[in-house]
């Protein structure tokens, strides 16, 4: 049987309790408890902003939400279910505790390669060329001179500071579809550009909506849609193409 692979992003856990986290926890709960019941061969691939706000600080460590989401990957550890992280523009700023919990993490986009098809894997926030103020923003708050800085803030300031940040950027998810199509048109071109690098598929997150395109060559572009209370999407290949399914 062929290994599978899942990939899913956006989930935007929160650090407070609420009804809404409460089923969306529910969700990926299910999520993983349904991988292990399958009991076959496959990894999992989370595409950035499993957290809406995340900055590894003792406070946050602590926090009894992201302590339970931390554990359903222990569980998949256990299981010897390896689980990768790639960085998104919500929690990049991870440390050696979220580390502990995945096979490996990656803060760049990062390429695998299963049954001879290339998957290049990004978050998916920086690519737009007119998004100009986030593309110089996002270089800023990457940079190691900026983490040092806000690391030294008390942790009640640099969560309260982070929170405004991540809130600010969700508006930019609210798109009309003419703007959408310009995303999608854009997004079309940068996968074109990993295609003629040699890669199958473009899959990404971030945009917080579905949206899957193929060439007449058979190569691919995945946008995955977000994971809420109602509702968590997820994709897997099983060896030979690539599905989308919910919770």
């Amino acid at each position: 049987m062929n290994e599978k692979i899942y990939f899913f992003a956006d989930v935007h856990f929160k650090g407070t309790s609420s009804e809404e986290e409460e089923k969306k926890f529910l969700k990926f709960q299910h999520f993983i408890k349904q991988i292990i019941q399958n009991n076959i061969k496959c990894s999992v691939y989370v595409i950035g902003d499993l957290f809406d706000y995340y900055f590894e600080k003792k406070t946050l460590i602590a926090n009894k939400n992201y302590k339970r989401v931390f554990l359903e990957f222990d569980k998949l550890k256990k299981h010897n279910i390896q689980s990768y992280f790639i960085a998104g523009n919500h929690d990049f700023w991870i440390g050696k505790e979220f580390k502990k919990h995945f096979t490996d993490c990656f803060l760049e986009d990062h390429i695998i390669t299963k049954n001879n098809i290339n998957f290049y894997l990004t978050h998916g926030d920086g690519i737009l060329s007119w998004d100009r103020k986030y593309r110089i923003f996002k270089k800023i708050i990457r940079s190691r001179i900026f983490i040092i800085l806000y690391s030294l803030l008390p942790g009640f300031i640099a969560t309260k500071v982070g929170k405004t940040i991540s809130e600010k950027r969700k508006d930019s998810h609210k798109l009309d579809n003419q703007v959408l199509g310009k995303i999608q048109l854009e997004l079309k071109e940068f996968s074109a550009k990993k295609w003629q690098e040699g890669n199958d598929w473009v899959i990404m997150g971030h945009y917080h909506h579905l949206f899957q395109f193929s060439n007449n060559n058979g190569n691919g572009l995945l946008i995955l849609d977000d994971c809420d209370e109602n509702q968590f999407n997820y994709a897997v290949f099983d060896g030979k193409n690539l599905l989308l399914e919910k919770i």
